[in-house]
């Protein structure tokens, strides 16, 4: 059997923790390293304020820190002589690709990120959440093999590799995909409360749940529900008529796109079209 890498994370965030506990789990030594002392969660050690020791130590460093400070930290390894040609050194942003660690390329070291493609929300980690979930990679052979194994050790799956010139693209996708469900969610739980209607977001946390299921089962345009699909121009006139400033603009451009959506299906769409493009005609003034 082939022996689990020792891993030095530094970062001690949302993601640094989820990647720690969970190598930990699956049996590779960690050592988490800081700027500050603070107690971590079991089984974890205290956080290495001294990383020499643990980089030395280790195969594999990762560099789980806000994404303005990633260059700054490889900048920091390179400064100290901590990074070896036969490590593999990999940072977790999604936005960001291996350039950031472009202090660090003289090393001789395997360069290259792991992005977690995962909400994570406690401060303590959540390495259970990690399981099932797609882990995107990035860089050099070397560093995208490496990242491949831990990401297979976590349980992550799919695990796919994104061209570093579209990380950017790929991360913007992340964000509509997880953090505007949250604000969608939210907007939805503000125009009930405003009428007077009990129960806030929560009121559509079934129905939220409920797409997603359907999503995971079948692709988007067959999981689209509501007055879109059905081509009922009249019930989306009527909830434009309903809304206002910017939440009406989102709505009718979110209309728009479940429209193309609804004639992959093969729903016609045309007169739902008409009332969606005429309300940007009446916007913009025109006659």
């Amino acid at each position: 059997m082939t022996p689990l890498p020792a891993v030095a994370i530094i970062g001690t965030g949302r993601v640094g923790l989820t990647l720690a506990r969970a190598l930990v789990q699956s049996g590779s030594v960690v050592s988490v390293c800081g700027r500050t002392a603070h107690p971590l969660p079991a089984p974890l050690l205290p956080v290495q304020l001294h990383w020499s020791a643990a980089v030395a130590a280790a195969a594999v460093v990762i560099i789980a820190v806000p994404d303005d400070a990633v260059t700054a930290v490889a900048s920091h390894l390179h400064a100290e002589g901590q990074v070896r040609s036969d490590h593999v050194v990999l940072h977790t942003s999604g936005r960001l690709d291996v350039s950031a660690l472009a202090p660090l390329a003289g090393t001789g070291a395997a360069l290259g990120s792991w992005h977690p493609l995962q909400s994570l929300v406690a401060p303590e980690g959540e390495p259970e959440a990690l399981m099932g979930a797609p882990a995107a990679l990035e860089g050099g052979p070397r560093a995208v093999a490496a990242a491949h194994a831990l990401a297979a050790q976590c349980g992550m799956t799919p695990i796919i590799e994104v061209p570093s010139d579209a990380k950017v693209a790929y991360h913007a996708a992340a964000v509509l995909a997880g953090n505007s469900l949250v604000v969608l969610a939210d907007l939805a739980g503000r125009l009930v409360a405003e009428r007077g209607i009990p129960g806030g977001a929560a009121v559509f946390q079934p129905l939220m749940a409920r797409t997603l299921a359907n999503l995971a089962a079948s692709d988007p345009a067959s999981a689209l529900t509501g007055p879109v699909r059905r081509g009922d121009a009249g019930t989306i006139a009527a909830h434009l008529n309903a809304l206002q400033g910017e939440t009406r603009e989102l709505y009718r451009l979110l209309a728009l796109e479940a429209a193309r959506l609804a004639e992959v299906a093969g729903t016609d769409v045309s007169e739902v079209r008409r009332v969606l493009e005429g309300e940007q005609r009446a916007a913009n003034g025109d006659k």
